[in-house]
């Protein structure tokens, strides 16, 4: 049984899901799907959360009686996409609540993208060969919800390849092939919402199929409620009566038709922008996904929030949520930093920088890549298995004297080093040559 969107309790280890469920919906109403994935551990209430959700969603506009929910404004599917708006306006419309279908783990590959219809193919008056759409096609302008994604990715690599499709682009790609019919390709405009257990086999999305989770904008971790009063209100449950639950349904619907009236004019400054930029170069993000999710979760979390521009409150909101699945926590936590000092800065003033020193210091830069790519090598042969060196205890103070002894030390361990700094006076990186940024003792021994 699903339980009512408004009788679940909202508390801060679940509220960023609730939040992320308005801001989808809002998002597919404006024909821009935005994917959501929860993660968190069983009994936290994430599945109810979404199948609870249901019960929001807005209605929608179709041409009458199309399987496929064709827009009237925008038909896509075979037997509409020719059609004039005088043939649409003839065949008339109708609305629908917005199409929330899910996908099963024993599902086969034809039920969720579609095949031959048997029923007229079999029709001893009329014998044709036609489509019937699958799941994916009859949930075009609307939510797909998959549960344990983590399992389906594991179990049915080929549905995970039908999601990659579909969820690759906004809209989507969806091609339909059947012995007897042509290979059919429509667009899809589908939002995907799914949930997981990262604790249990097989694991977290992100360490079985990279290139799914990255095609979630945003990851919502879930967690057990940590307040006394929270877990009181779980198991005496307030019975809402139909006038409040009315109340509460009205004001949703109230907040997501506002927030798409705002949605098509709400801005996002060039400053938000340039933050964004430097981010993704500053920290090695490694999808410009991520880039794209934080920007349109932005904007609607600013039009839910009746703004008329992006700010850095919405940044704060949704970055963590955008790049849980795609960044190390710490990195996560510096651009968080970063972003809570926006604005604090005092202007720098610009000094040209001679063509020469640009040249050294991008050598530079290649040099510590190479670097640091190479300790990361050093890092995952340590994942599996142990890696031990042998480090010189200290550079030593003359030529002449060598110190033979030395350490198994872990190479990831700098404690364990004793390291003493040349003899020569510093001098800023960009003047120094890429050959002498690494020296060993005979080059040092050299200098003196």
């Amino acid at each position: 049984m699903v339980r009512d969107y408004f009788s679940l309790v909202r508390h801060p280890d679940n509220a960023a899901l609730f939040q992320a469920v308005e801001m989808s919906i809002l998002a597919a109403q404006s024909g821009l799907p935005l994917h959501i994935h929860a993660e968190g551990l069983r009994g936290t209430g994430k599945t109810s959360i979404l199948r609870a959700a249901k019960s929001i969603v807005p209605r929608i506009e179709r041409v009458k009686g199309c399987l496929f929910n064709c827009d009237p404004q925008a038909p896509h599917c075979p037997e509409h996409a020719s059609l004039g708006p005088a043939e649409i306006a003839q065949l008339g419309t109708e609305w629908i609540p917005m199409p929330f279908l899910e996908i099963s783990h024993s599902a086969k590959v034809a039920t969720v993208v579609g095949g031959i219809d048997l029923e007229r193919l079999v029709n001893r008056a009329h014998p044709e060969a036609a489509l019937l759409p699958g799941t994916l096609a009859q949930a075009h302008r609307g939510i797909v919800f998959v549960d344990e994604i983590n399992r389906l990715a594991d179990t049915s690599p080929e549905l995970a390849d039908v999601l990659l499709d579909v969820m690759g682009t906004k809209p989507g790609r969806l091609q339909i092939e059947d012995p007897g019919l042509p290979k059919i390709e429509i667009s899809s405009l589908v939002t995907v919402w799914a949930a997981s257990n990262p604790d249990e086999d097989p694991g977290p999305l992100e360490g079985i199929r990279r290139q799914l989770a990255d095609r979630f904008d945003l990851c919502i971790g879930v967690k057990r409620p940590t307040s006394f009063a929270t877990l009181m209100a779980i198991l005496q449950p307030q019975q809402e009566s139909l006038q409040q639950t009315e109340k509460g349904r009205q004001a949703v619907a109230a907040r997501l038709s506002n927030g798409l009236g705002r949605l098509q004019q709400l801005e996002v400054g060039v400053d938000i922008l340039s933050f964004l930029a430097q981010t993704y170069l500053d920290h090695g993000l490694e999808s410009l996904r991520a880039l794209e999710a934080i920007t349109l979760a932005a904007r609607l979390h600013a039009a839910l929030a009746g703004k008329k521009q992006v700010d850095k409150a919405d940044l704060q909101a949704v970055i963590p949520l955008a790049l849980k699945h795609r960044a190390a926590p710490h990195v996560i936590a510096d651009i968080m930093e970063c972003l809570s000092k926006k604005g604090q800065e005092k202007p720098v003033e610009v000094q040209e920088v001679p063509a020469v020193a640009m040249e050294t210091g991008a050598q530079n830069r290649g040099f510590l890549s190479r670097l640091f790519g190479s300790l990361r090598e050093q890092e995952s042969e340590e994942k599996r298995g142990h890696l031990t060196v042998s480090t010189p205890l200290a550079m030593p103070p003359r030529g002449e004297e060598k110190r033979a002894a030395v350490v198994e030390s872990n190479l990831l361990n700098p404690e364990l080093i004793t390291i003493v700094a040349p003899p020569n006076a510093a001098k800023p990186l960009t003047e120094v040559a890429e050959g002498r940024m690494v020296m060993g003792e005979a080059e040092l021994d050299r200098d003196k």
